[in-house]
């Protein structure tokens, strides 16, 4: 029997900003798909203006599941509207984290800053702009060179590592004409890469679950998770077997995670150099959720589950859904006490 619980689905068909969330509106099926076989009544939205978002706030479901950060419906003002804020302001219960949380995971620069003044290592960085010359850089070459804002490895490949001003100013150039915004810059680590996903119930506990990801080449430049990659599904993604480094990794992901105030559900990507020094690299606190045949062939977020807790992609989806709607329980548990 399915639960009685109310849930709205919010998605976009705007492939910018899908990109920035679970992606197209196919791997939203997948997830609104799982919803439907658990819960009384699911509806599935495609946002195209606001009056979309009031509609849905209007209806007042149980729990908003969200498959976007945020919709932006002047093209012109690019004014944002922070879905999680706007749900918030509704007073209507949503998965995954608060506008402030997204916005440092949006903002590298932010994110790393927070991460350090909580005291865990990451690469030393920058932002690029005008002013920077190849006599002022603040740090020396290699640098890694990556959009500011994007996730799912866009504008990272190849050109991303440059070892001298030409190179850097060539790719700098490249990621503000494609995607209008500055680079982060960071100093470049060979290593090992990592992603980790974590559930967090309403209790505080955590579900951490580990992966190492591995592309098999010889050369460190053919081994960058950049978009090719990703999308082509060239990289392993391995359970790590290793007690010290899954110690490490688990350490930074849980750290980092509550240093940026997250919630629910995320996954922190963290690099490994040649001494074993794990370094936190990013967040994604809206991980993509692809859907495939195999349950260890889908996106990072739900192989990582199934990797390490033999969940499957349904049972992550509605582990998510639970925590979130453990929320409305603990508060009317609270109300009525």
């Amino acid at each position: 029997m399915k639960k009685d619980v109310h849930i709205e689905f919010i998605a976009t068909d705007i492939d910018s900003l899908a990109l920035m969330g679970f992606g197209s509106i196919e791997n939203c099926k997948s997830v609104f798909n799982c919803l439907s076989k658990e819960y009384s009544y699911v509806n599935f939205n495609i946002v195209r203006n606001e009056g979309d978002l009031e509609n849905i706030a209007s209806r007042k479901p149980d729990l908003i599941f969200t498959g976007i950060k945020y919709v932006v419906f002047d093209k012109i003002k690019k004014h944002k509207i922070w879905i999680s804020d706007f749900m918030e302001k509704a007073n209507i219960n949503y998965t995954g984290s608060g506008k402030e949380a997204i916005l440092l995971e949006y903002d590298k620069s932010l994110a790393k800053k927070t991460i350090s003044n909580f005291g865990i290592k990451t690469a030393p960085y920058f932002i690029s702009n005008s002013s920077l010359t190849k006599n002022n850089l603040p740090i020396p070459f290699p640098l890694f060179v990556k959009p500011l804002h994007e996730g799912d490895g866009n504008g990272i490949d190849k050109d991303s590592v440059v070892y001298d001003f030409k190179s850097y100013q060539k790719k700098v150039d490249s990621i503000y004409k494609l995607y209008n915004q500055p680079s982060m810059v960071e100093k470049y680590i060979i290593g090992r890469e990592f992603t980790v996903s974590i559930i967090e119930s309403d209790n505080g506990t955590f579900n951490i679950m580990p992966v190492e990801l591995i592309i098999p080449d010889k050369n460190p430049l053919n081994r960058i998770l950049g978009y090719s990659a990703k999308s082509e599904n060239k990289e392993s993604v391995v359970k790590i077997t290793n007690n010290d480094i899954l110690k490490h990794i688990t350490f930074i992901a849980k750290n980092s995670f509550i240093a940026l105030g997250a919630r629910d559900y995320g996954r922190i990507d963290i690099l490994m150099d040649k001494d074993n020094n794990p370094y936190f690299l990013e967040a994604n606190l809206v991980p993509g959720m692809t859907k495939r045949f195999k349950q260890d062939d889908s996106s990072y977020f739900p192989r990582a589950c199934y990797l390490n807790n033999n969940m499957t992609y349904h049972e992550t989806i509605i582990k998510i859904t639970e925590t979130a709607l453990e929320r409305n329980q603990n508060l009317k548990i609270r109300k009525s006490s």
